[in-house]
């Protein structure tokens, strides 16, 4: 089980500084990057980082809202594995992108 952070980064930025951003923010370290092709013609990637100790070496993902990692990107996916203080760590790590000009997604 995972919990999740949806972020609106500043514009222009692409996927992988987008996730730069985060990792440095939650102290995360091994990054790599995940291509996955599925059933169907189904597509995924993001980035991944094992996070510190603090958080048990839980795994965060970074996944962006468009198919092209390259592009800006209008939303950020933060999944950070469920584990003790995993949800301190995405309130924190919220209020640091709000402080760096990240935006909450609007209420429908």
């Amino acid at each position: 089980m995972a919990l999740t952070l949806l972020m609106l980064p500043p514009s222009g930025l692409a996927l992988q500084p987008a996730a730069q951003r985060v990792f440095d923010a939650l102290g995360a370290r091994g990054l790599r990057f995940v291509e996955r092709h599925g059933a169907n013609q189904s597509y995924d990637f993001y980035w991944q980082a094992h996070c510190g100790a603090g958080l048990g070496q839980a795994t965060c993902r970074v996944r962006g809202d468009l198919w092209e990692p390259d592009q800006p990107q209008n939303s950020i996916h933060v999944e950070l594995e469920e584990h003790a203080g995993a949800a301190n760590a995405l309130a924190t790590l919220q209020q640091q992108l709000l402080a760096r000009g990240w935006r909450l997604p609007s209420a429908p």
